[in-house]
């Protein structure tokens, strides 16, 4: 049985649940990862089945990574009407409280339910005396750092690999 996790103010009456990852979760999550990358992966010339299997493997290889660096991680699932339709990866380090990730189905997308996950995450970093929330972004997703730079991280690190490096101070 999932754990619940304290969720934003009022989603439990929107009929949003925020809650611990199970190994149920699996297949959705490989789906969900599907979705992150389906508009890189459109203009590929491979066949479907090909394409799936190629990010069959890639999410195998970013869970690894993400359970090996991120061990003591909250790994959370956002669920709405009892339906999972996004995640929240969020690992409470000394320096800081890491977003490892985050993101929602497409349906979902734009809503403003990351931007609540966020200011959430903020607001209880700020309470367990965290010095800053922060997070990598690929430079390839414009709208992420758009709505990250609104709610008040900035670009501490241009070069962090193929990522760019963002943080919001919590003072």
């Amino acid at each position: 049985m999932p754990k619940r996790i304290d969720a934003p103010a009022g989603w439990s009456a929107r009929g949003l649940v925020l809650r611990s990852r199970t190994d149920a979760d699996r297949l959705f999550l490989r789906l969900l990862y599907g979705s992150f990358r389906a508009e890189e992966m459109a203009p590929v010339p491979w066949p479907e089945a090909v394409k799936a299997q190629f990010l069959d493997s890639q999410f195998e290889l970013q869970n690894v990574h993400f359970d090996h660096f991120h061990a003591d991680a909250d790994f959370m699932v956002v669920e709405e009407a009892g339906f999972p339709i996004g995640r929240l990866y969020l690992d409470r380090k000394p320096d800081g409280w890491l977003i490892v990730d985050v993101g929602f189905l497409p349906h979902r997308r734009s809503a403003g339910l990351g931007a609540e996950l966020l200011r959430h995450a903020h607001r209880r970093a700020r309470q367990a005396g965290a010095p800053r929330v922060w997070l990598h972004v690929a430079p390839s997703n414009p709208r992420a750092r758009q709505l990250y730079e609104r709610l008040g991280f900035r670009l501490i690190e241009a070069d962090a690999g193929p990522y760019l490096a963002m943080e919001w101070p919590v003072s």
